[in-house]
Protein backbone atom coordinates (compact mmCIF):
# COMPACT_ATOMS: atom_id res chain seq x y z
CA UNK A 1 0.00 0.00 0.00
CA UNK A 2 1.64 3.52 -0.68
CA UNK A 3 -0.27 6.86 -0.42
CA UNK A 4 -2.49 7.84 -3.31
CA UNK A 5 -2.74 4.35 -4.64
CA UNK A 6 -6.13 3.70 -6.02
CA UNK A 7 -7.70 0.26 -4.38
CA UNK A 8 -10.74 -1.52 -4.50
CA UNK A 9 -12.56 -2.64 -0.91
CA UNK A 10 -15.48 -3.85 0.50
CA UNK A 11 -16.68 -1.29 3.41
CA UNK A 12 -17.72 -3.49 6.50
CA UNK A 13 -19.15 -1.12 8.97
CA UNK A 14 -18.51 2.69 10.10
CA UNK A 15 -16.48 3.49 12.81
CA UNK A 16 -17.00 6.15 15.15
CA UNK A 17 -16.59 9.54 14.13
CA UNK A 18 -18.99 8.31 10.90
CA UNK A 19 -15.45 6.83 8.57
CA UNK A 20 -16.25 3.62 6.70
CA UNK A 21 -14.33 0.56 7.73
CA UNK A 22 -12.43 -1.85 5.65
CA UNK A 23 -9.70 -4.18 5.75
CA UNK A 24 -7.03 -4.46 3.14
CA UNK A 25 -4.02 -6.79 2.93
CA UNK A 26 -4.02 -7.11 7.34
CA UNK A 27 -4.62 -3.03 7.77
CA UNK A 28 -7.82 -1.31 8.65
CA UNK A 29 -8.60 1.28 5.83
CA UNK A 30 -10.67 4.09 7.00
CA UNK A 31 -12.49 5.61 4.05
CA UNK A 32 -14.70 8.92 4.18
CA UNK A 33 -18.33 8.60 2.86
CA UNK A 34 -17.98 5.10 2.91
CA UNK A 35 -21.15 3.21 3.59
CA UNK A 36 -21.30 -0.44 5.22
CA UNK A 37 -21.96 -3.40 2.66
CA UNK A 38 -20.88 -0.79 -0.45
CA UNK A 39 -17.69 -1.78 -2.56
CA UNK A 40 -15.96 1.26 -3.75
CA UNK A 41 -12.72 2.71 -5.20
CA UNK A 42 -11.00 4.64 -2.61
CA UNK A 43 -7.61 6.56 -2.97
CA UNK A 44 -5.16 6.59 -0.19
CA UNK A 45 -4.18 9.44 1.62
CA UNK A 46 -2.49 8.48 4.33
CA UNK A 47 -0.79 4.98 5.37
CA UNK A 48 1.00 3.64 8.42
CA UNK A 49 1.79 0.45 9.57
CA UNK A 50 -1.65 -0.90 10.60
CA UNK A 51 -4.23 1.40 8.86
CA UNK A 52 -4.54 3.29 6.03
CA UNK A 53 -6.93 6.53 5.72
CA UNK A 54 -8.69 6.95 1.74
CA UNK A 55 -11.03 9.30 0.09
CA UNK A 56 -14.04 7.64 -2.16
CA UNK A 57 -13.19 8.03 -5.62
CA UNK A 58 -16.18 5.88 -7.15
CA UNK A 59 -19.06 3.33 -5.74
CA UNK A 60 -18.19 0.25 -7.83
CA UNK A 61 -21.48 -2.00 -5.67
CA UNK A 62 -24.17 0.45 -3.70
CA UNK A 63 -24.68 -0.49 -0.25
CA UNK A 64 -28.36 -2.22 0.57
CA UNK A 65 -28.83 0.55 3.26
CA UNK A 66 -28.18 3.04 1.01
CA UNK A 67 -30.58 6.11 1.57
CA UNK A 68 -31.46 8.88 -0.86
CA UNK A 69 -30.59 12.03 1.04
CA UNK A 70 -33.22 14.23 1.69
CA UNK A 71 -30.90 18.09 2.01
CA UNK A 72 -30.01 19.66 -1.19
CA UNK A 73 -26.84 20.45 1.39
CA UNK A 74 -25.93 17.07 2.00
CA UNK A 75 -21.97 16.26 1.09
CA UNK A 76 -21.01 19.83 1.60
CA UNK A 77 -22.32 20.69 5.18
CA UNK A 78 -20.89 19.20 7.80
CA UNK A 79 -24.54 18.98 10.27
CA UNK A 80 -25.20 15.20 9.09
CA UNK A 81 -23.38 12.53 7.70
CA UNK A 82 -25.30 9.92 6.78
CA UNK A 83 -28.41 10.92 5.37
CA UNK A 84 -27.29 8.32 2.33
CA UNK A 85 -27.82 5.85 4.90
CA UNK A 86 -30.84 3.90 5.91
CA UNK A 87 -32.00 4.88 9.64
CA UNK A 88 -32.18 1.35 10.61
CA UNK A 89 -28.42 1.01 9.47
CA UNK A 90 -27.67 4.29 11.34
CA UNK A 91 -28.88 3.05 14.63
CA UNK A 92 -27.57 -0.68 13.85
CA UNK A 93 -23.77 0.79 13.61
CA UNK A 94 -23.76 3.25 16.02
CA UNK A 95 -25.29 0.63 18.57
CA UNK A 96 -21.95 -1.48 17.59
CA UNK A 97 -20.31 1.36 18.31
CA UNK A 98 -20.84 2.09 21.78
CA UNK A 99 -20.42 -1.25 22.84
CA UNK A 100 -17.01 -1.72 21.15
CA UNK A 101 -15.87 1.61 22.73
CA UNK A 102 -16.47 -0.02 25.88
CA UNK A 103 -14.82 -3.37 25.42
CA UNK A 104 -11.60 -2.67 23.55
CA UNK A 105 -11.02 0.75 25.01
CA UNK A 106 -12.43 -0.05 28.55
CA UNK A 107 -12.25 -3.83 29.05
CA UNK A 108 -15.69 -3.53 29.96
CA UNK A 109 -18.06 -6.51 29.72
CA UNK A 110 -21.89 -5.53 30.77
CA UNK A 111 -23.85 -7.62 32.40
CA UNK A 112 -26.77 -6.68 30.70
CA UNK A 113 -26.72 -4.91 27.23
CA UNK A 114 -30.15 -3.05 26.69
CA UNK A 115 -31.33 -3.02 22.58
CA UNK A 116 -31.09 0.82 21.17
CA UNK A 117 -33.33 3.51 21.00
CA UNK A 118 -34.27 5.03 17.99
CA UNK A 119 -35.33 9.04 18.03
CA UNK A 120 -38.85 9.05 17.50
CA UNK A 121 -38.57 11.74 14.71
CA UNK A 122 -35.35 11.21 12.40
CA UNK A 123 -36.33 15.06 11.16
CA UNK A 124 -36.97 18.44 12.49
CA UNK A 125 -35.89 16.85 15.83
CA UNK A 126 -33.69 19.49 17.03
CA UNK A 127 -34.43 22.19 19.60
CA UNK A 128 -31.68 24.15 19.04
CA UNK A 129 -29.03 24.82 16.57
CA UNK A 130 -25.73 26.63 16.31
CA UNK A 131 -24.84 28.57 13.07
CA UNK A 132 -21.87 30.69 12.52
CA UNK A 133 -21.16 33.55 10.79
CA UNK A 134 -18.19 33.77 7.94
CA UNK A 135 -17.46 36.40 5.67
CA UNK A 136 -17.92 40.18 4.76
CA UNK A 137 -20.41 42.75 2.59
CA UNK A 138 -22.47 40.70 0.06
CA UNK A 139 -20.18 37.82 0.42
CA UNK A 140 -21.20 37.56 4.10
CA UNK A 141 -22.90 33.70 4.89
CA UNK A 142 -24.51 32.30 8.43
CA UNK A 143 -24.52 28.87 8.60
CA UNK A 144 -23.06 25.37 9.44
CA UNK A 145 -19.24 24.09 9.14
CA UNK A 146 -18.34 22.69 5.81
CA UNK A 147 -17.89 18.53 6.18
CA UNK A 148 -14.58 17.95 7.03
CA UNK A 149 -13.60 21.57 6.72
CA UNK A 150 -13.99 24.64 8.94
CA UNK A 151 -15.25 27.05 6.24
CA UNK A 152 -18.84 28.19 6.63
CA UNK A 153 -21.65 26.83 4.13
CA UNK A 154 -24.48 29.04 3.07
CA UNK A 155 -28.00 26.66 4.60
CA UNK A 156 -30.96 28.29 3.40
CA UNK A 157 -32.90 24.95 4.28
CA UNK A 158 -31.86 22.08 7.08
CA UNK A 159 -34.34 19.33 7.55
CA UNK A 160 -32.88 18.41 11.39
CA UNK A 161 -35.25 21.67 12.54
CA UNK A 162 -38.42 23.30 12.84
CA UNK A 163 -38.72 25.54 9.21
CA UNK A 164 -39.90 28.14 11.91
CA UNK A 165 -36.39 28.61 13.40
CA UNK A 166 -34.53 28.48 9.91
CA UNK A 167 -36.82 31.15 8.70
CA UNK A 168 -35.45 33.28 11.39
CA UNK A 169 -31.72 32.00 10.40
CA UNK A 170 -32.40 33.01 6.75
CA UNK A 171 -33.47 36.55 7.64
CA UNK A 172 -31.15 37.08 10.06
CA UNK A 173 -28.19 36.62 7.55
CA UNK A 174 -29.89 39.05 5.19
CA UNK A 175 -30.40 41.64 7.92
CA UNK A 176 -26.27 41.23 8.68
CA UNK A 177 -25.56 41.62 5.69
CA UNK A 178 -27.18 44.45 4.81
CA UNK A 179 -25.79 46.18 7.87
CA UNK A 180 -22.04 46.09 6.06
CA UNK A 181 -20.43 44.49 9.22
CA UNK A 182 -17.84 41.95 8.47
CA UNK A 183 -17.89 38.74 10.80
CA UNK A 184 -15.30 37.38 13.42
CA UNK A 185 -12.45 36.35 11.43
CA UNK A 186 -10.32 33.88 13.88
CA UNK A 187 -7.09 34.60 11.56
CA UNK A 188 -7.05 38.26 11.48
CA UNK A 189 -8.90 38.97 15.15
CA UNK A 190 -11.41 41.20 14.02
CA UNK A 191 -15.02 41.12 13.00
CA UNK A 192 -18.23 41.40 14.62
CA UNK A 193 -21.01 39.11 13.75
CA UNK A 194 -19.64 35.63 15.38
CA UNK A 195 -22.76 33.14 16.20
CA UNK A 196 -26.28 33.11 16.19
CA UNK A 197 -28.19 29.74 18.40
CA UNK A 198 -31.28 29.29 17.45
CA UNK A 199 -33.92 27.56 20.31
CA UNK A 200 -37.51 25.97 19.45
CA UNK A 201 -39.85 24.65 22.10
CA UNK A 202 -41.17 21.71 21.30
CA UNK A 203 -44.22 22.18 23.72
CA UNK A 204 -45.68 25.84 22.02
CA UNK A 205 -42.95 26.44 19.10
CA UNK A 206 -41.77 29.59 20.74
CA UNK A 207 -38.13 30.93 19.40
CA UNK A 208 -35.35 32.36 21.33
CA UNK A 209 -32.63 33.86 19.43
CA UNK A 210 -28.98 34.35 20.87
CA UNK A 211 -26.59 36.69 18.90
CA UNK A 212 -23.03 36.27 19.98
CA UNK A 213 -20.58 38.63 18.80
CA UNK A 214 -17.20 40.41 19.97
CA UNK A 215 -16.93 43.31 22.57
CA UNK A 216 -16.95 45.87 19.61
CA UNK A 217 -19.62 48.42 21.64
CA UNK A 218 -19.65 50.73 18.46
CA UNK A 219 -21.01 47.93 16.57
CA UNK A 220 -23.83 47.01 19.65
CA UNK A 221 -26.65 49.12 18.08
CA UNK A 222 -26.96 46.98 14.91
CA UNK A 223 -27.25 43.98 17.56
CA UNK A 224 -30.05 45.40 19.21
CA UNK A 225 -31.64 46.53 15.57
CA UNK A 226 -31.58 42.65 14.28
CA UNK A 227 -32.94 41.93 17.81
CA UNK A 228 -36.04 44.31 17.72
CA UNK A 229 -36.52 43.30 13.84
CA UNK A 230 -36.65 39.31 14.90
CA UNK A 231 -38.86 40.13 17.66
CA UNK A 232 -41.33 42.28 16.23
CA UNK A 233 -41.21 41.35 12.54
CA UNK A 234 -40.42 37.30 12.75
CA UNK A 235 -42.07 36.03 15.56
CA UNK A 236 -38.98 35.74 17.50
CA UNK A 237 -40.05 35.53 21.07
CA UNK A 238 -37.19 36.49 22.71
CA UNK A 239 -33.84 37.55 21.92
CA UNK A 240 -30.59 37.85 23.64
CA UNK A 241 -27.06 39.83 22.83
CA UNK A 242 -24.07 38.08 24.39
CA UNK A 243 -20.71 39.07 23.59
CA UNK A 244 -17.56 36.85 23.30
CA UNK A 245 -14.02 38.00 23.59
CA UNK A 246 -12.24 34.48 23.74
CA UNK A 247 -10.86 33.01 20.11
CA UNK A 248 -12.00 29.54 21.22
CA UNK A 249 -14.81 28.93 18.43
CA UNK A 250 -17.44 27.92 20.96
CA UNK A 251 -21.52 29.64 20.70
CA UNK A 252 -21.23 30.26 23.90
CA UNK A 253 -21.28 33.97 25.24
CA UNK A 254 -19.29 35.49 28.10
CA UNK A 255 -21.47 38.88 28.71
CA UNK A 256 -24.61 39.33 28.50
CA UNK A 257 -25.47 42.87 26.84
CA UNK A 258 -29.14 43.16 25.94
CA UNK A 259 -32.32 41.26 26.66
CA UNK A 260 -35.56 41.59 24.38
CA UNK A 261 -39.23 39.80 24.91
CA UNK A 262 -38.84 36.04 26.95
CA UNK A 263 -35.26 35.78 27.97
CA UNK A 264 -36.12 31.40 28.75
CA UNK A 265 -38.28 28.81 26.56
CA UNK A 266 -40.64 26.81 28.26
CA UNK A 267 -40.05 22.89 27.26
CA UNK A 268 -42.29 20.04 29.07
CA UNK A 269 -40.98 16.72 29.79
CA UNK A 270 -42.81 13.10 29.64
CA UNK A 271 -40.03 12.09 32.26
CA UNK A 272 -42.50 9.08 33.27
CA UNK A 273 -43.99 9.76 37.24
CA UNK A 274 -45.00 12.95 35.81
CA UNK A 275 -44.71 15.69 33.44
CA UNK A 276 -41.60 18.58 34.17
CA UNK A 277 -41.39 22.14 33.05
CA UNK A 278 -38.19 23.37 32.39
CA UNK A 279 -37.44 26.80 32.11
CA UNK A 280 -34.25 27.23 29.36
CA UNK A 281 -31.97 30.17 29.29
CA UNK A 282 -29.82 31.23 26.17
CA UNK A 283 -26.47 29.63 27.42
CA UNK A 284 -28.06 26.90 29.11
CA UNK A 285 -27.76 23.31 28.44
CA UNK A 286 -30.84 20.91 27.64
CA UNK A 287 -30.60 18.01 25.40
CA UNK A 288 -31.13 19.08 21.53
CA UNK A 289 -33.24 16.21 20.97
CA UNK A 290 -36.46 16.67 23.32
CA UNK A 291 -38.09 13.59 22.13
CA UNK A 292 -35.31 11.54 23.11
CA UNK A 293 -34.31 13.51 26.23
CA UNK A 294 -38.05 12.17 27.88
CA UNK A 295 -35.83 8.68 27.31
CA UNK A 296 -32.23 9.57 28.64
CA UNK A 297 -34.61 10.74 31.76
CA UNK A 298 -36.51 7.99 32.18
CA UNK A 299 -33.06 5.12 31.76
CA UNK A 300 -31.70 7.45 34.14
CA UNK A 301 -34.21 7.06 36.61
CA UNK A 302 -34.47 3.15 36.04
CA UNK A 303 -30.79 3.28 35.92
CA UNK A 304 -30.42 4.91 39.53
CA UNK A 305 -32.95 2.14 41.26
CA UNK A 306 -34.26 4.71 44.12
CA UNK A 307 -35.89 3.45 47.15
CA UNK A 308 -36.43 6.95 48.41
CA UNK A 309 -33.84 7.05 50.88
CA UNK A 310 -31.01 8.16 48.62
CA UNK A 311 -29.14 11.38 48.23
CA UNK A 312 -28.52 12.03 44.62
CA UNK A 313 -25.47 14.22 43.53
CA UNK A 314 -25.99 14.84 39.70
CA UNK A 315 -23.20 16.26 37.87
CA UNK A 316 -23.03 18.88 35.11
CA UNK A 317 -26.91 19.14 35.88
CA UNK A 318 -27.38 21.45 33.64
CA UNK A 319 -30.97 23.13 33.67
CA UNK A 320 -31.73 20.19 36.35
CA UNK A 321 -33.22 17.66 33.55
CA UNK A 322 -32.16 14.70 35.58
CA UNK A 323 -32.00 16.19 39.16
CA UNK A 324 -35.88 16.79 38.93
CA UNK A 325 -36.87 13.47 37.21
CA UNK A 326 -35.32 11.94 40.44
CA UNK A 327 -36.41 14.22 43.14
CA UNK A 328 -40.04 12.61 43.51
CA UNK A 329 -38.07 8.83 44.02
CA UNK A 330 -35.53 10.31 46.76
CA UNK A 331 -34.71 11.58 49.92
CA UNK A 332 -32.80 14.38 48.61
CA UNK A 333 -31.36 15.35 44.92
CA UNK A 334 -27.82 17.73 44.79
CA UNK A 335 -27.52 19.53 41.00
CA UNK A 336 -23.78 20.51 40.68
CA UNK A 337 -22.95 22.92 37.11
CA UNK A 338 -20.08 24.90 35.84
CA UNK A 339 -22.39 27.57 34.36
CA UNK A 340 -23.77 30.27 36.64
CA UNK A 341 -27.00 30.90 34.30
CA UNK A 342 -27.92 27.22 34.04
CA UNK A 343 -27.82 26.88 38.04
CA UNK A 344 -30.47 29.88 37.88
CA UNK A 345 -32.55 28.26 35.70
CA UNK A 346 -32.51 24.78 37.62
CA UNK A 347 -33.38 26.55 41.22
CA UNK A 348 -36.39 27.95 38.73
CA UNK A 349 -37.41 24.99 37.60
CA UNK A 350 -37.49 23.00 41.01
CA UNK A 351 -39.57 25.62 42.45
CA UNK A 352 -42.11 25.57 39.44
CA UNK A 353 -42.55 22.04 39.55
CA UNK A 354 -43.05 22.10 43.54
CA UNK A 355 -39.93 19.98 44.08
CA UNK A 356 -38.62 21.18 47.66
CA UNK A 357 -35.88 18.14 47.95
CA UNK A 358 -33.52 19.85 45.29
CA UNK A 359 -30.67 22.34 45.39
CA UNK A 360 -28.22 23.77 43.30
CA UNK A 361 -24.89 25.00 43.08
CA UNK A 362 -21.90 26.55 40.74
CA UNK A 363 -19.14 24.36 41.14
CA UNK A 364 -15.93 23.47 39.09
CA UNK A 365 -15.99 20.25 38.24
CA UNK A 366 -13.27 20.34 36.43
CA UNK A 367 -11.33 20.72 39.12
CA UNK A 368 -8.71 24.08 40.43
CA UNK A 369 -5.38 23.66 39.49
CA UNK A 370 -5.32 19.99 39.30
CA UNK A 371 -6.89 19.79 42.56
CA UNK A 372 -10.01 17.07 43.13
CA UNK A 373 -13.48 19.07 43.34
CA UNK A 374 -14.99 19.08 46.73
CA UNK A 375 -18.18 16.65 46.46
CA UNK A 376 -21.06 16.18 49.02
CA UNK A 377 -21.17 12.58 49.75
CA UNK A 378 -24.03 10.60 47.80
CA UNK A 379 -25.38 7.13 47.65
CA UNK A 380 -26.41 7.91 43.74
CA UNK A 381 -24.64 10.10 41.11
CA UNK A 382 -25.79 10.63 38.17
CA UNK A 383 -22.69 12.22 35.59
CA UNK A 384 -23.84 14.01 32.23
CA UNK A 385 -19.95 15.64 31.41
CA UNK A 386 -19.29 17.59 28.18
CA UNK A 387 -17.62 15.90 24.94
CA UNK A 388 -14.25 14.71 26.29
CA UNK A 389 -15.94 13.04 29.60
CA UNK A 390 -14.72 13.74 33.23
CA UNK A 391 -11.37 15.17 33.80
CA UNK A 392 -8.59 13.77 35.94
CA UNK A 393 -8.97 15.36 38.96
CA UNK A 394 -13.24 14.38 39.05
CA UNK A 395 -12.50 10.99 38.76
CA UNK A 396 -10.22 10.63 41.30
CA UNK A 397 -13.10 12.83 43.67
CA UNK A 398 -15.81 10.09 42.58
CA UNK A 399 -13.14 6.95 43.85
CA UNK A 400 -12.73 8.54 47.51
CA UNK A 401 -16.55 9.18 47.12
CA UNK A 402 -17.52 5.91 46.42
CA UNK A 403 -20.84 6.12 45.63
CA UNK A 404 -22.62 2.32 45.57
CA UNK A 405 -24.11 3.30 41.58
CA UNK A 406 -22.77 5.65 39.56
CA UNK A 407 -25.57 6.65 35.84
CA UNK A 408 -22.96 7.70 33.60
CA UNK A 409 -24.30 9.71 30.35
CA UNK A 410 -22.14 10.43 27.62
CA UNK A 411 -21.90 11.78 24.00
CA UNK A 412 -18.61 10.66 23.79
CA UNK A 413 -18.26 6.73 24.32
CA UNK A 414 -14.73 6.52 23.93
CA UNK A 415 -14.45 8.95 26.75
CA UNK A 416 -17.41 7.23 28.56
CA UNK A 417 -15.08 4.04 28.63
CA UNK A 418 -12.17 5.13 29.60
CA UNK A 419 -13.88 7.33 32.75
CA UNK A 420 -15.40 4.13 33.95
CA UNK A 421 -12.52 1.89 33.48
CA UNK A 422 -10.59 4.57 35.59
CA UNK A 423 -12.98 4.41 38.16
CA UNK A 424 -13.26 0.78 38.31
CA UNK A 425 -16.64 -0.16 39.22
CA UNK A 426 -18.35 -2.58 37.74
CA UNK A 427 -20.28 -2.45 34.47
CA UNK A 428 -23.88 -3.76 35.01
CA UNK A 429 -26.30 -1.98 32.31
CA UNK A 430 -25.81 -0.05 29.14
CA UNK A 431 -28.04 1.27 26.48
CA UNK A 432 -27.48 3.28 23.15
CA UNK A 433 -29.59 6.39 22.70
CA UNK A 434 -30.18 7.96 19.13
CA UNK A 435 -30.29 11.91 20.11
CA UNK A 436 -28.82 12.99 16.57
CA UNK A 437 -30.29 11.25 13.15
CA UNK A 438 -28.25 11.22 10.26
CA UNK A 439 -25.13 12.22 12.05
CA UNK A 440 -21.81 10.32 13.58
CA UNK A 441 -23.09 11.26 17.00
CA UNK A 442 -24.56 8.98 19.62
CA UNK A 443 -25.78 8.96 23.83
CA UNK A 444 -25.24 5.92 25.61
CA UNK A 445 -26.14 5.62 29.41
CA UNK A 446 -24.61 3.13 31.69
CA UNK A 447 -25.10 2.22 34.81
CA UNK A 448 -21.65 1.09 37.05
CA UNK A 449 -21.62 -0.08 40.89
CA UNK A 450 -19.98 -0.12 43.00
CA UNK A 451 -17.57 -3.34 43.93
CA UNK A 452 -18.20 -3.92 47.48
Amino acid sequence: MQKDQTIECVIESLAYGGRGVARVDGRVVFVDRGLPGQTAEVRLTKVKKRFAEAELVREVRRSPDHAEPFCRHFGECGGCMHQDLAYDAQLREKDIQVQDAMQRLGGLEFEKVLPPVASPRTREYRNKMEFAFAGKGDGLVLGLRQRGGKEVVDVPGCGLMHDSAIEVMREAAEFCRETGIPSWSPRNRSGYWRHLVVRRSQSDGRLLVHLITTPDKAKHDAARALGEYLVAEMGADGFVHSTRKSALELAFGERRILSLGRARLLERLNTGPRELRFHISADAFFQPNTDTAEVLCRTVLDFAGLTGAEHVLDLFCGAGGFALTLADQAARVTGLEMVPSAVEDAKKNAKANGLENCEFHVVNLEGDQGQAPQLPEADVVVCDPPRGGMSTPLVRALRDMRPGRLVAVSCDPPALARDAAELGYRPVQLVTVDQFPHTAHVECVALLERND
